[in-house]
């Protein structure tokens, strides 16, 4: 008997600092890491690719270090997609009539401009109004332009990989990262990299709010190298060593010198400042993000800090204290071993993609057009939560 879905698939987290690809194999219904590769990125600027020839030696090279620990090859890949140029959307959904006029099927969403790919779809605020019956869905749409799509599908091809879905990463990451309750009863999750920080609320089991930020770990990586005197390479790696507030101590750092500059030794309590003050105004950016939202339900699941910032110590400590939220360090479990939390992403997308390939009876395709699937699942959880009856149109 042939296996309705894959043995294996790959999560794809193609970022500006780096790539991070994990293949799993599911087994009695549980993801197992079998293998797991990062590659420095090149050929992206800003979050988006600029050379797609360079963006695909990006992603080959992060594969074959996961294949070669797999010892299998992938050939397709759920990709994540998170930058600034993200756009949220007041859209309508529209529902087509089926037999005897009752609706059946979900046609599109309407108010999204052709130039844009809709990743994701959350609900209007007013959400009282979603249960009308009679009337087409209210919703929010996440979207982003249709070219930085088309250019990562491009720089996947060139890779020798079929793209199976875009994803909105903070979806995938809720799947590896989130317990049933947290997604169910509110949760903050913070995703932190290299250029940008991701802040966004999961509740109900949708994603109900969501914004992205232009700063990130290249920040303090600039902010090193600017207080300390040296090379952005040097400065990362002084980032490295930081162990947190705590643990900052008094002892001098001795920063190793090149040709042009002479070894020196630094405070260990002078490196720890100036890294916590860009910290803590990166969570108090997070802060006035989280209040402009304007939830009225508690986040009793929270915040779960992710990405590759949030493997610095000390950040929950900082978290907390200026969320006013019990904070947690995001650590993917998978049945066979814990990842840290630079690989939420890649390892949320396997999985999302591992469920959603189950569900489709192994059937999935190459990526094509993935609204209609979108909004079917926006639609059926609706009326999960609400008990919303189809009705003849007038």
């Amino acid at each position: 008997m042939s296996k309705r879905h894959p043995a294996i698939l790959a999560g794809l987290d193609l970022g500006t600092a780096k790539t991070a690809a994990i293949m799993v194999r599911v087994k009695n219904g549980s993801p197992q890491v079998v293998g797991v590769g990062v590659s420095p990125t090149v050929g992206m600027q800003k979050g988006s690719v600029n050379d797609l020839a360079a963006a695909a030696i990006t992603i080959r090279q992060a594969l074959e270090k996961a294949e070669k620990m797999a010892g299998e090859k992938a050939t397709s890949a759920y990709i994540g997609y998170n930058r600034t140029g993200i756009l949220i959307r007041d859209c309508q959904i529209s529902r087509a009539a089926g037999e005897q006029g009752r609706i059946n099927t979900v046609k599109t969403a309407i108010g999204i401009p052709t130039s844009e790919r809709l990743l994701a779809l959350m609900p209007p605020r007013n959400i009282v109004s979603l249960s009308w019956p009679g009337t087409d869905l209210q919703a929010r749409a996440i979207t982003c332009d249709n070219q930085n799509i088309e250019s990562i599908i491009e720089s996947a091809r060139l890779a020798g990989i079929v793209v199976q879905d875009i994803i909105y990463s903070p979806l995938a990451a809720a799947k590896a990262l989130l317990s049933p309750f947290e997604r169910e009863f509110g949760t903050l999750m913070i995703d932190i990299g290299a250029t940008t920080v991701t802040v966004s609320i999961h509740d109900r089991g949708l994603i109900r709010e969501t914004a992205v930020l232009s700063i990130g770990g290249e920040h303090l990586v600039s902010d090193l190298a600017i207080g300390l005197r040296i090379s952005m390479a040097r400065a990362g790696e002084v980032l490295k060593q930081y162990q947190g507030p705590d643990n900052a101590g008094k002892e001098n750092i001795e920063i190793d010198g090149t040709d042009e500059t002479i070894s020196k030794k630094v405070s260990g309590s002078f490196i720890s400042s100036i890294i916590e003050a860009r910290i803590k105004e990166i969570f108090h950016m997070i802060s006035e993000v989280v209040i402009s939202f304007n939830y009225p339900s508690q986040l009793v699941g929270g915040a779960v800090l992710y990405g590759g910032v949030a493997q610095l110590d000390g950040l929950t400590g900082m978290a907390e204290k200026i969320l006013q939220l019990e904070t947690r360090i995001g650590a993917p479990q998978a049945a066979n071993q814990v990842l840290g939390p630079n690989l939420a992403n890649a390892f949320g997308l396997a999985v999302y993609g591992s469920m959603q390939n189950i569900e489709s009876g192994g059937t999935s395709n190459a990526y094509r057009e993935p609204n209609g699937k979108i909004i079917e699942r926006f639609y059926h959880w609706f009326q999960d939560k609400f008990k919303m009856t189809p009705e003849p149109f007038e």
